[in-house]
């Protein structure tokens, strides 16, 4: 019984004890783990309040992805190239779990392929917004909320600007020649009287100090002379482009922001048809810059509407002054005299004749005033025929062009679109917040990538064996997450 009982506490003193930790996982995972939990906090609420802010926004408001140049099917590719590049990075870890090092390198090497490709697509989807003016600014880039007062004064104002400037050109190419010859002249003068004091053999104190005076003025006449020649060549070279935009521009001023403005300005009348009449005149100027789809009908709407009021403007006005002509025939006569006096002359109106009634002269200034209104209208239409291109068609739900609409293609886009350089203000409703959201969520999953690609550059020139499988798996997780926050994005973005 004693040797029995001896051998049992021979059998516990060898027991072996072993240590095991309470997760099965290495420290770095665990460490990541708590990283990514944060990252899923922080852009849960930025989803969030994105989707908040997209659901809550007034009824028809919110941005459609065409409005915005959000092209679907480049994001639907660039989330299948994050997908695919998920897929290359399991194949990594496996083929460094299995010490295939050349292998592994080789789908790790994908994985940052595909990774700088999605950040390529980002950048060109970025360029695409900036081009057409949509991005983040305080207190707007160029979009506004609505179209009212204030737009319509912004557009006429960068007309006013582009018209301005290239007339000031214009004029300063126009007068350049005349600067360079009295330049030259000058520089003929300061010549021959420094070749003058310089041909005397004595001179005094104070002809040394004019020579000295006159060096100096050629050598800045020198300057002046080739800074010149170097303007007018610019301006010159850019003068036929200037000219056809100083056209656009200024028919864009007259017929558009200043007939919108003119229309919008009037308060004879506070009537619920005048008020609707002055918000539609300002919802066109709007359309005409920047279309959206959803105002197609009532814009289409309004030019019907408007062309009818401008013929029977058109009708009335000839009708007065048809009566002016037939109760006082010598104001027609008088402005036939006026007319021809002004086409043959430098264009300037001569003095009414004298053998005129007061009753006639007020009746004459009627006339100019009219005809005045008839030219106005007569332009309108014309410009509404050659700068909107197109009409929205009820019965076949598509637009069809009119006027020079053979130049245009049919998806057309407005005049920031047929006209570049004219970077006008657009309006599209929520479209701040909409490039504020867009630009914030987008970035700063851009910017995750970017430390992945950081990561990735790191561990590329590393032998990948089994011994760096944790490190490429704890750098997979990572990826993973930022491929299934873009999952989230895309359909946010670019699909509601």
């Amino acid at each position: 019984m004693a040797q029995h009982d001896s051998g049992h506490h021979d059998d516990h003193g060898h027991i072996q004890l072993e240590y095991q930790p309470s997760l099965p996982i290495n420290n770095g995972k665990v460490i990541l783990w708590l990283f990514l939990s944060t990252e899923i906090m922080f852009f849960s609420g930025l989803i969030g309040t994105y989707i908040v802010l997209r659901f809550g926004a007034p009824a028809g408001t919110w941005p459609h992805p065409h409005d915005v140049h959000v092209v679907e099917k480049v994001g639907a590719f660039n989330t299948f190239v994050l997908i695919c590049s998920s897929l290359s990075i399991v194949l990594a870890l496996e083929a460094a779990r299995s010490n295939k090092t050349s292998l592994a390198k080789l789908w790790f090497g994908l994985t940052f392929f595909l990774a700088t490709v999605f950040l390529g697509v980002k950048a060109y989807e970025y360029n695409s917004k900036f081009q057409h003016g949509i991005y983040p600014k305080k207190p707007r880039s160029q979009i506004y909320e609505k179209a009212d007062i204030y737009y319509v004064s912004a557009v006429r104002k960068q007309l006013n600007d582009m018209v301005t400037k290239w007339q000031s050109e214009e004029t300063e190419l126009s007068t350049s020649d005349n600067a360079k010859q009295e330049l030259q002249k000058e520089q003929q003068t300061v010549t021959t009287r420094r070749d003058e004091l310089q041909g005397k053999s004595v001179r005094s104190p104070e002809e040394d100090e004019e020579l000295k005076q006159q060096k100096s003025r050629l050598k800045e006449i020198v300057s002046e002379l080739r800074a010149a020649e170097s303007s007018a060549a610019s301006l010159a070279a850019t003068s036929d482009d200037r000219k056809t935009r100083l056209q656009v521009a200024e028919r864009l001023l007259h017929d558009f922001a200043g007939w919108t403005e003119r229309t919008a300005a009037k308060t004879d009348d506070e009537s619920d048809y005048d008020r609707v009449k002055r918000q539609a005149a300002m919802e066109i100027l709007a359309y005409q810059v920047y279309p959206l789809h959803r105002d197609a009908h009532a814009v289409n709407e309004y030019l019907n509407w408007e062309d009818a009021d401008r013929g029977d403007e058109t009708r009335q006005l000839a009708a007065e002054r048809d009566g002016l002509f037939d109760a006082l025939p010598l104001v027609k006569e008088a402005l036939q005299t006026q007319e021809a006096s002004m086409i043959s002359g430098d264009g300037t109106p001569p003095p009414p004749p004298a053998n005129l009634s007061p009753e006639a002269l007020v009746a004459l200034e009627r006339v100019v005033a009219i005809n005045a209104r008839m030219d106005q209208i007569t332009a309108r239409e014309e410009s509404l025929d050659e700068f909107f291109a197109v009409r929205y068609d009820d019965a076949n739900h598509t637009f069809q062009h009119t006027g020079h609409g053979e130049e245009h293609e049919a998806d057309w886009h407005g005049l920031n679109e047929d006209y570049t350089w004219l970077k006008l203000p657009m309006k599209i409703p929520s479209g701040n917040m909409w490039a504020s959201t867009y630009f914030l969520l987008t970035g700063f999953h851009a910017l995750h990538v970017v430390v992945g690609l950081i990561v990735f550059a790191c561990i590329i020139p590393l032998k990948l064996d089994a011994t760096r499988a944790n490190m490429i798996e704890n750098t997979g997780l990572y990826w993973h997450f930022v491929d299934l926050v873009w999952i989230f994005l895309f359909p946010l973005l670019y699909l509601f």
